[in-house]
């Protein structure tokens, strides 16, 4: 099959470590692979089949320009339309898989036209297709379910500078509904978030993100931690996130947490991702080291394996990739009971919070980190589970099975 994957930008987040892995590994199917990205912020070398749109300053200004200064509400971006549905004739592509469409690389009616091209799944990794403009509707409460306008969260991302979250979201109602979309979700949760929304009635399956497991592997945590000049009796508890600052991140309620510790002496906080005022006021009474951004997969391994436990204070995620990462390298995960984390964590191979507040995380983390025994063997569950029901060989076969029900549907409406 020639397939085609669409998503914003080449490498970032979660989402395009999933189209990533789609891409690579449906090749090694055998399948003719291609995909189309807007941007490229870290200027990749990319593998063949790999295209960037906006791929030099000029090409981003022009993006800018018929976007109307990326104002997040484009019902059509001409030049990326045209691009890629040049791209489909010429390279006869059989199925489309679209990710993320938003952040100005295609508009609503771009999305409706490709869908009634060639058949489409469409991965939900946020909420953007259900509402009438964000990709979290954190703070709305059930606004985006009844139509949207006078949004209160106009600054969530992707952000709009006027209030016309009515009319797109009316937008999205008509053109998502005008040719058959497969739809597909990261977790259970997702999927009735999905069955709430203006979308319920159309076709939506669960289909796990997931990882290689034979890439991502134990490690042994003491001689990880001497290489990195770690003490081998503290209690490591490991922190990720790409901003921190985003409140959504939870990260003003891990730092309560660890400030309520009794014995905050014997642990440390282990960091990656951008640097945080914060944190560095947190340093004056609790250990701390920060490693920064991790670049390569080798660093995040070695990075879940130092912790004892990796604690996700997050209090929205529509998956939450860092968590199945942790329990790959046999590092159980501490989260609260929010969106898909007891979905993701049972309890065998980690803990959930009661409640979401820093005296009931405080509480959780001293219970995991209480007993060594215990934390191994939930390390060794969290292992299991990945490799049982977060294997990237599932994740392939069930979308393998997709694409072709897709290709035949569409090869019998044609000799109709």
């Amino acid at each position: 099959m020639n397939i085609l994957y669409l998503n914003t930008t080449w490498q970032c987040g979660g989402a395009e470590k999933v189209a990533s892995q789609l891409f690579h590994g449906m090749r090694k199917r055998g399948h003719q692979v291609y995909q189309i990205v807007s941007y490229d912020r870290r200027n990749s070398e990319l593998p063949p089949g790999a295209h960037v749109i906006y791929h030099s300053l000029f090409m981003r200004l022009f993006n800018r320009l018929i976007t109307g200064n990326h104002g997040n509400r484009s019902l059509s971006i001409w030049y990326t339309n045209w691009y890629i549905r040049s791209f489909i004739k010429k390279y006869k592509i059989d199925v489309i898989h679209l990710h993320n469409p938003h952040d100005n690389f295609l508009g609503i009616r771009d999305i409706a036209g490709l869908a009634g091209m060639r058949p489409m799944v469409w991965t939900l990794h946020d909420f953007w297709a259900m509402t009438g403009h964000c990709t979290y509707p954190h703070g709305c409460t059930d606004r985006w379910k009844e139509g949207c306008g006078n949004c209160p969260c106009l600054g969530n991302y992707p952000a709009l500078r006027k209030d016309v979250t009515r009319r797109l979201f009316q937008e999205k109602q008509s053109a998502f509904r005008k040719h058959r979309i497969l739809f597909t979700v990261p977790s259970k949760w997702m999927q009735e978030q999905f069955r709430m929304s203006h979308l319920k009635g159309q076709e939506c399956m669960c289909v796990y993100n997931s990882l290689d497991a034979g890439v991502w592997t134990s490690l042994d945590k003491k001689e990880v931690r001497r290489r990195y000049g770690l003490d081998a009796s503290k209690r490591i508890i490991g922190f990720i996130a790409a901003d921190p600052q985003k409140t959504l991140k939870g990260m003003d309620y891990l730092l309560k947490a660890l400030a309520l510790l009794p014995d905050s002496e014997n642990c440390l906080l282990l960091v990656a991702g951008q640097e945080s005022s914060a944190l560095q006021e947190l340093t004056a009474r609790f250990p701390i080291r920060h490693l920064g951004y991790l670049h390569t997969q080798r660093e995040l391994n070695e990075f879940y394996a130092m912790a004892d436990l990796l604690v996700n204070p997050s209090v929205y995620e529509t998956f939450g990739l860092t968590n199945i990462e942790a329990m790959a390298c046999g590092t159980p995960v501490a989260a609260f009971p929010v969106c898909t984390m007891p979905e993701l964590i049972d309890g065998s191979c980690g803990w959930i919070a009661p409640e979401v507040s820093a005296e009931a995380l405080a509480e959780t983390i001293q219970h995991a980190l209480a007993d060594e025994t215990i934390l191994m063997e939930k390390g060794r569950k969290s292992r299991e589970r990945v490799e049982a029901v977060f294997s990237e060989e599932n994740m392939l076969n069930r979308f393998e099975e997709i694409y072709r029900n897709l290709k035949k549907s569409s090869e019998r409406t044609e000799r109709l």
